[in-house]
């Protein structure tokens, strides 16, 4: 497993990184099924932020904590990043106790529609400019919205090592076609209220087409905490998503 330790705005002493190192490698230990894990120490006046991003197999975790205090930072942030992979071996373990049961296709789809249906909400309206900044100050993973300007449905999401992707619709011909999405990187330092966030760099992408259904099981499959699709039944981008209690909801436009 690859293990970095690096520092923004701030010079990362030997004493920090070994302390740091340390504290990783307790959470590890048990955790082999995860292939890179990056701590990025950042000081801001007298913010001591620690970020920490973990990738394997179907998995990927990203948590940020901040104290006046580095070390109490990567000590909270550690804290969170062990219980989230906590929780993503529950998951996996029940995942494996359902599939041992063997439901038919049907009886699954059902119970999967039966868990989202009732959670339904719909976007709120705004610019790039203001969802760029609330999914900064509110630490969303994720934020969808409808945007103010074009009218379209617009996907957020962090990326790990201080950036933020957002993708905003380029051709959507049909459903028999994935839709191609245009994608632009931002460094989320950049995002302020009275500053043009910085765009690092710009490519483009393709979003299958899904039911709600099929994406909450592939979603489930994967070990994700959310999957950003084309809805057939809403004709339209959406978003199925984990909630903190376990169960699932769905974010799409407004018909």
């Amino acid at each position: 497993m690859q293990l970095m330790v690096t520092g923004r705005h701030v010079n990362v002493t030997e004493a920090m990184k070994l302390y740091a190192r340390e504290k990783l490698s307790r959470v590890m230990h048990e955790r082999p099924h995860l292939n890179e894990v990056h701590l990025i120490m950042d000081v801001q006046k007298y913010r001591h932020l620690v970020e920490i991003s973990a990738r394997g197999k179907n998995l990927e975790v990203f948590c940020r904590e901040e104290t006046d205090d580095m070390y109490r930072s990567i000590d909270s942030a550690i804290a969170k990043l062990d219980r989230q992979l906590s929780k993503y071996k529950e998951r996996h373990t029940r995942r494996q106790q359902k599939a041992t049961a063997s439901p038919t296709p049907s009886s699954e789809g059902e119970r999967a529609k039966e868990r989202y249906l009732a959670l339904r909400v719909t976007m709120k309206p705004m610019f790039m400019s203001e969802a760029l900044l609330q999914i900064k100050t509110e630490q969303h993973l994720f934020f969808v919205f409808l945007n103010a300007e074009t009218e379209e449905v617009n996907f957020l999401y962090r990326s790990g090592d201080g950036e933020i992707t957002y993708l905003s619709p380029k051709k959507i011909k049909g459903m028999d076609q994935p839709a191609q999405f245009h994608v632009r990187v931002f460094r989320e330092d950049s995002i302020a209220p009275d500053a043009k966030p910085r765009g690092l760099r710009k490519k483009g992408c393709e979003v299958e087409w899904f039911s709600p259904e099929k994406a909450l099981a592939s979603m489930e499959a994967q070990g994700e905490k959310y999957r950003f699709f084309m809805n057939t039944a809403a004709e339209n981008a959406s978003v199925v998503y984990r909630q903190m209690n376990g169960t699932c909801a769905i974010i799409e436009p407004k018909q």
